[in-house]
């Protein structure tokens, strides 16, 4: 198996994160708090169920001794734990649950980096991939703690309305970059990832409230 950074530094792989943040913006923008948070925990039960593949593929590979398969079972166990764990009600209190995740997740990634040479690249790239889409859910998610007071402003639908133009774009940039042969892709990576970082950027200022904090 590739290293978790090498897979991560492929252009599929930033492709694949790219398009779930998007995708977790679009879905997220026209939700509620509580709508909002209900889709991180059903993205949270992807993984874990994404989490449970992977582990058994781990634990037919016949290129690890006990003690290594042991160590990688139970960082899966653990990674499992904080994505079982129920819904955040206060700023917090996510804030908390998701560096207690990452974590998790860096603890797999050590653990999986441990053992490349045992494992396949799918094992690798389905667990990128899942981490990636977490992320951006949580990411999406945070927002929400201060949509109350947002969608209240006057300027709510007009800052919405330039957001989902500014994501159409992205998408149509995405889906052109998807197309194209990887070396082609390559040349407008920093196109994409300049675009992702306006993006987030808008999203972010979308919820907050000028002057004010959002909920604690």
């Amino acid at each position: 198996m590739m290293s978790l950074e090498q897979i991560r530094a492929s252009v599929k792989s930033q492709m694949d994160a790219w398009q779930a943040m998007a995708e977790a913006f679009e879905k997220q923008m026209h939700l509620g708090k509580r709508e909002a948070f209900d889709r991180l925990e059903q993205q949270k039960q992807m993984f874990r169920e994404g989490l449970d593949r992977l582990k058994s593929e781990t634990e037919r590979s016949r290129g690890m001794i006990d003690s290594q398969r042991q160590a990688l079972a139970t960082a899966f166990d653990e990674l499992r734990v904080q994505l079982s764990l129920g819904r955040a009600e206060t700023r917090d209190l996510f804030t908390a649950q998701q560096k207690a995740l990452q974590d998790a997740i860096s603890k797999v990634d050590r653990e999986l980096n441990r053992n490349l040479e045992s494992l396949t690249d799918t094992v690798g790239e389905g667990y990128v991939r899942w981490v990636d889409t977490v992320k951006a859910e949580y990411e999406a998610a945070s927002a929400h703690f201060a949509e109350t007071q947002a969608r209240q402003r006057e300027n709510w639908q007009a800052a919405r309305q330039t957001f989902e133009k500014q994501l159409e774009i992205y998408h149509n940039q995405l889906a052109e970059a998807q197309k194209q042969a990887v070396e082609q892709a390559q040349r407008i990576q920093g196109t994409l990832a300049a675009g992702m970082d306006h993006l987030r950027d808008s999203f972010t200022r979308l919820f907050q409230v000028s002057g004010k904090d959002g909920e604690k």
